[in-house]
């Protein structure tokens, strides 16, 4: 059940950054909404399997982006694999902590694709990147986790509660 809810995540956020996000644009930036499933996934559910939604997540957006193949799937990889490591005994209804781990997580991500991507084409000017791309970024994307949070505290909420009644069935009485 809950690979195929991770799948289905996943494809749903995927359809939505290409197709509807463009569309509500600010200043020319788009929310990086993957980044916060990544982040909330690896809150909710621990390393290995934020580890294992950042890189499908990021591997899917590889393959459509054209760009150099297992950038982002790397990026999503560390960033599931970090958020999820110290957070597995703290309280889940904590919705500002993710709030802070997407905001750490989106400057890591943008100024790590300042530098495999621009900064090796010669482009040094860091300041104006900052200034028209990643704080614009961040901002957008922060001020979407708390209500992406909730929805994935809520789904996953669900599937717990679906497979610990499964488990049961199959315990001895």
């Amino acid at each position: 059940m809950r690979v195929s809810v991770m799948g289905a995540l996943i494809l749903i956020n995927y359809v939505m950054q290409t197709s509807v996000l463009p569309h509500v644009a600010v200043f020319g930036v788009t929310p990086d909404t993957a980044l916060v499933f990544i982040v909330c996934y690896g809150v909710l559910r621990g390393d290995v399997e934020g580890a294992i939604f950042g890189f499908s997540a990021g591997f899917l957006q590889d393959l459509f982006s054209g760009g150099p193949l297992g950038m982002f799937a790397l990026y999503g990889l560390l960033i599931g694999y970090v958020s999820g490591k110290p957070f597995r005994d703290f309280f889940k209804d904590n919705y500002f902590l993710p709030f802070f781990i997407v905001l750490i997580a989106i400057l890591f991500q943008q100024f790590m694709i300042y530098i495999s991507s621009f900064l090796f084409l010669g482009h040094f000017n860091l300041a104006l990147y900052a200034r028209t791309i990643i704080l614009p970024t961040a901002i957008y994307t922060v001020s979407l986790s708390i209500p992406l949070y909730s929805l994935l505290h809520f789904i996953n909420g669900r599937v717990e509660r679906y497979e610990s009644g499964r488990r049961n069935l199959f315990e001895k009485k």
